[in-house]
Order: C-alpha cells, then structure tokens, then sequence
C-alpha cells in the first residue's frame, strides 16, 4: 500500500480546496449577478383589471424582481415566474391567490403554502408583471382543483425547497398548481420538464410557470396592465 507524506496528503487538499472554492465563485458570480440584473429591472405596480369575470380555480402568474425569479425566467425563457391558484373568499368578499412561495414567511416560522388577498400577491415589492389564465375544464372540476389546494393549505403543508415532483408531501408553486389539476385528471404540465442542476432538484428537471402557461389545456392567458 502506497502511504503519502504528510505534505503530498496537504497539498492534494490545497488542489481540492482551491478547485471548489472555483466552481463556488462562479456560482456566486452568477447569483449576484441574477440579483443585481433582477433589482435592476423597470419596476411597474400590477393593476388588476377583468375581476368581474375571474372563475373560482383560474391561474394567476407574476413575475418577481429577485434573483430567485429571474433565474426562473431566464431559464425557461419566460415572462412569469411564479403561478397561484384564483379562490373567492366568501366572507372578505375578495380574491385570494392560493399558492406554495418561499422567502415570505415571518422570522422563525415555517414556509407554509398560503391563500392571500390579490393586493399582497400582486404588491409592489413582489411583482413587476401578472397574468390571468384559464384552463379549458367545467366549472366544477376548477372549483374542485382549488379545494384540493386549499386542503394543503388548512394542513399547513410546507414549501418543496428541494423542488421535487416526486415527492407530494411538499409543494412549490407550480407543483401545487399542476397536482391540483392532475387530482381532477387533468395534466397541466403536458409532459413538459426544464433541465436544472442537480444543485437546484435532485430530479434534475423542474415543472415551470411556463410549462403550465403554454399547456394545450389552457383557454387564454391575459396580462394585467402596469404602471
């Protein structure tokens, strides 16, 4: 058995050391890069508009101005990077975005899927652009898909930072949306996958806002205006 030197055995960890200490330059090159690109960008509030005709279980889409979002967008070539699900709640009498989000729970508290008035989902620190879809089913089978996402959120199920399609114990935002539909037999993601590092999902593929945004089975995707 070959025995190195102390010194051969120090500089081998030196080489090792500095060669990931590169790759994890890059990558923060990159990150800072998508941020300061993302905080950079023309920031307009959304002003919703259609209300009356929004149907219990339609799509909402914005886009963020983080990192996280324009990493999203760049990489599926897309316009929005995050997708909720439309609810209409009886007793404040406005419309809820229901919806799997990380990064806006309160310090020390779980990140739990949300349902949240339109005016925080659509506030100015959070998007710069929105979007109203339908997707092509009876009125009850979208009425159906929303209850199915309200019962995660009444289970206080947590945010998917793993980011994996194959586990349904946790959600992210468009996993949530497309489980919704697909417990109603209705396969918004098309079969469509993005590639992503093995860094960002183990599965190494991801479900986009864009894989649902241009699914067959959706009816129209409308932009809400800016200003």
């Amino acid at each position: 058995m070959k025995i190195l030197g102390k010194n051969v055995v120090s500089e081998k960890k030196s080489i090792y050391l500095a060669r990931n200490m590169e790759k994890f330059g890059k990558f923060l090159m990159v990150a800072l890069w998508l941020l300061m690109a993302g905080c950079t960008a023309r920031h307009e509030a959304v002003v919703l508009t259609g209300e009356e005709d929004f149907r219990e279980g339609d799509l909402v889409f914005r886009c963020g101005y983080g990192a996280e979002s324009r990493f999203v967008t760049v990489a599926s070539h897309s316009n929005y990077s995050h997708v909720a699900l439309l609810h209409y709640d009886a007793e404040s009498g406005v419309w809820m975005a229901v919806h799997a989000v990380p990064g806006e729970a309160a310090t020390g508290e779980r990140e739990v899927l949300k349902a949240e008035p339109l005016s925080d989902f659509y506030a100015y620190e959070r998007a710069v652009r929105g979007a109203w879809a339908r997707v092509d089913c009876p009125d009850s089978v979208a009425a159906a898909a929303v209850t199915y996402a309200l019962g995660k959120v009444e289970e206080q199920v947590e945010f998917d930072n793993d980011y994996l399609l194959g586990d349904t114990t946790r959600f992210y935002c468009t996993e949530l949306v497309w489980q919704a539909y697909l417990h109603q037999g209705i396969d918004l993601g098309d079969g469509q996958r993005h590639e992503v590092p093995t860094m960002v999902s183990k599965e190494g593929s991801c479900l986009f806002p864009s894989d649902i945004a241009t699914c067959s089975k959706i009816v129209f995707i409308n932009p809400f205006i800016t200003k």
